[in-house]
């Protein structure tokens, strides 16, 4: 087993590279599509926000509803294929849980949905779509097993993802991060090295078709840590987690409403692709995956509307966007909204410098993807300025604690299940027996003749009566096989000579793991419940079926 899980690792390792490539090519290949498509529809290879901009304020409404009503049929037909499977289509489920296998064509079609969401000017970010393909670049890589390997297909899926997103943002390493800390949960040493080697290749691809520099250059952050501004980071922090858990429940609350109205998903795409338009007649900047706006608010050039407007327009538009379905990232849509929120705090330190907004960024982010790590890597490696580390570092560590006091989870579903699993296993190591007792009749007092013995366990159609003094303390019990055994060899005087003195009990204390241990060792379908182990006074009995049913609703 040791020389297989090595065999397996120095596989994946030879393949990461080839996979990262691959997937940086499916990734330049749809931006190139994408400003395309631009050029084609609207004669310029402008930002979507300055091509809606020059429209007529009629087109602002119409070119997302149509945009929105063509990706709906999309998704209708993906729908349709997808019928009766019941698989994974998304990226993340494919890794956390599933096989590792993204169907080719609903992959296409759900990808080519976002593509009309994006190009018609819906709030949703280019990388949801380009990494799903990327992933699926490694999803049907050859894994050298005709791949039959379920866990390296995993593995060389989430190589593509990692390099996915390191070509869209130009991060490698928090790419990487990424798919350890947000889809696996783990940042283990094992599956860090073939997500760097792919984000690696990934990233290099990206950087050699498009310029050789981060995201967002030339930005003057100084290196003076004053007092004011880590004080200002630790607000963003907080300020950003409880935007950020609001966020989440109005996207879900969308989600709901838009879910009950007729039509199915044409409409309801086309009527957010609408929204969104109304809002755009008055702020161009809510259309689009915002990448334009922040560079706007991190150079200090004048927005369309004091910052604080189109930062409640662009929650709005993203809200409408992901609760009438479309499909596309939410990545680039929450840095701006955190680079909005730290345009608006900018005065507390006295303004001049782009470093709160860059704090911002990486604190809803952090907020909103309960990944931490993964976002302040992520604007590091954007901006390459290392004096931001400190102060990102304290307002994505706030931000992501108080969005978790908020009783948020996460964008990500594979975060939010893992999340779920891990308060219910913590909520089964520490409940007690208290609430799963109940009461029992089959008791029976130590003085007992044999007779009575017999006739109270064909009452109670039990296998052990337990031994009680009229002072409720329990010395024992008293098997149906012993008493048995003794009414086939002769009398006895009680049922005292025949009791168990040893057996198990529980107290009220006992953990649910406790009954579930003790079941195990014991072939008993109930467990005495006694006070505690000094008194031994019965309470009841705890049944095997309950507590297995606890735990199963836990697990």
């Amino acid at each position: 087993m040791r020389f297989r899980f090595i065999e397996d690792q120095e596989v994946i390792l030879f393949a990461a590279i080839p996979v990262g490539v691959a997937a940086a090519i499916a990734t330049t290949l749809f931006r190139e599509a994408l400003e395309g498509s631009g050029l084609l529809l609207f004669g310029s290879r402008a930002d979507v926000v300055l091509v809606f901009a020059s429209l007529a304020l009629g087109w602002r409404v119409v070119i997302p509803a149509l945009g929105g009503a063509l990706a709906g049929l999309l998704l209708v037909l993906s729908a349709r294929i997808d019928r009766g499977r019941a698989g994974v289509t998304d990226y993340m489920d494919a890794v956390a849980s599933g096989t590792g296998r993204l169907p080719v064509r609903i992959t296409l079609l759900r990808s080519l949905s976002s593509f009309c969401s994006i190009v018609s000017g819906s709030s949703v970010g280019k990388e949801g779509a380009m990494i799903q393909l990327a992933a699926l670049c490694g999803s049907l890589f050859p894994s050298g097993r005709g791949g039959a390997d379920t866990n390296m297909r995993r593995m060389l899926t989430a190589c593509g993802a990692a390099a996915g997103l390191a070509s869209v943002y130009h991060t490698p390493l928090s790419a990487a991060v990424f798919v350890a800390e947000v889809v696996f949960g783990a940042l283990a040493v094992q599956r860090l090295m073939p997500l760097f080697l792919a984000s690696v290749a990934g990233a290099m691809v990206s950087q050699w078709h498009s310029g050789l520099e981060p995201l967002y250059p030339g930005l003057n952050v100084t290196a003076d840590l004053h007092a004011p501004l880590l004080l200002a980071a630790a607000l963003m922090g907080v300020l950003a987690g409880v935007s950020g858990a609001l966020f989440l429940r109005a996207a879900g609350i969308a989600k709901r409403i838009f879910g009950r109205l007729p039509g199915g998903p044409v409409a309801r795409l086309a009527l957010g692709g609408a929204c969104v338009g109304v809002l755009a007649l008055a702020v161009p900047e809510v259309v689009g995956n915002g990448y334009y706006t922040i560079q706007t608010i991190l150079q200090e050039h004048p927005l369309s509307m004091p910052v604080a407007v189109v930062l409640a327009a662009k929650l709005a538009a993203t809200v409408l966007s992901i609760g009438s379905g479309a499909v596309g990232g939410v990545f680039t849509p929450s840095l701006f909204i955190g680079a909005a929120l730290g345009q608006m705090l900018a005065p507390l330190v006295g303004g001049g410098s782009p470093a709160l907004p860059l704090v911002g960024m990486s604190a809803f982010l952090a907020a909103t993807s309960q990944a931490p790590l993964m976002s302040v890597l992520m604007v590091f490696e954007m901006t390459l300025a290392p004096a931001l580390l400190l102060p990102s570092m304290i307002g994505a560590v706030a931000a992501y604690y108080t969005a978790s006091r908020c009783q948020t989870l996460s964008l990500y579903s594979v975060v939010a299940e893992r999340a779920q699993a891990s308060a219910a296993a913590e909520r089964a190591r520490n409940m007690t027996l208290a609430g799963l007792c109940d009461p029992t009749n089959t008791t029976i007092a130590p003085e007992a003749t044999l007779a009575e013995a017999n006739a109270k366990f064909a009452e109670a159609g039990t296998r052990y009566l337990y031994v009680v003094t009229p002072g409720g303390e329990m010395l024992g019990a008293v098997s149906i096989h012993a008493l048995h055994r003794a009414l086939a060899h002769g009398p006895q005087s009680s049922v005292a000579d025949l009791m168990e003195r040893d057996f198990p009990t529980l107290t009220p204390d006992s953990r649910l793991h406790d009954a579930l241990a003790m079941f195990s060792a014991n072939a008993l379908n109930r467990i005495p419940l006694v006070r505690d182990a000094q008194s031994r006074e019965l309470l009841g009995i705890v049944y095997k079926r309950r507590v297995l049913q606890e735990a199963s609703t836990m697990f």
